[in-house]
């Protein structure tokens, strides 16, 4: 995981990379990173274009990341999704929850023209 500010479009925008897998063993990881990136901005982008797996908790998690986003008037955009992670988002209708971007520069872009995918 790692963690930037994006500030060249104006608003400052977290962008989360995420690699590997999410799952059980490293969910927590996440939820508790989130909790202290959002003391610096309440909108991201999850660039997913390492992400080569997500279980059920790991989806559950970055739903919670979502609903926290919301709770802080932010939003959580998702970008680059493999077919395997898309494929879980479809078939538990998560994909309904969240804009999804191609990559992650367009999500970014979207906070600044206000574009929803």
């Amino acid at each position: 995981m790692k963690f930037q500010i994006d500030s060249s479009s104006g608003p400052h925008i977290g962008i989360v990379t995420l690699t590997g897998r999410v799952d059980a063993r490293n969910c927590t990881e996440l939820q508790n990173s989130f909790m202290s990136w959002l003391m610096d901005t309440s909108r991201f982008v999850f660039d997913c274009s390492g992400l080569e797996f997500i279980d059920s908790s790991g989806l559950g998690t970055i739903v919670s990341c979502l609903r926290k986003a919301l709770d802080h008037n932010g939003d959580l955009k998702l970008a680059a999704l493999s077919p395997k992670v898309s494929m879980v988002l479809e078939l538990t209708k998560a994909s309904k929850l969240f804009s999804i971007f191609p990559d992650a520069s367009e999500a970014v872009n979207s906070y600044v023209t206000g574009t929803k995918e």
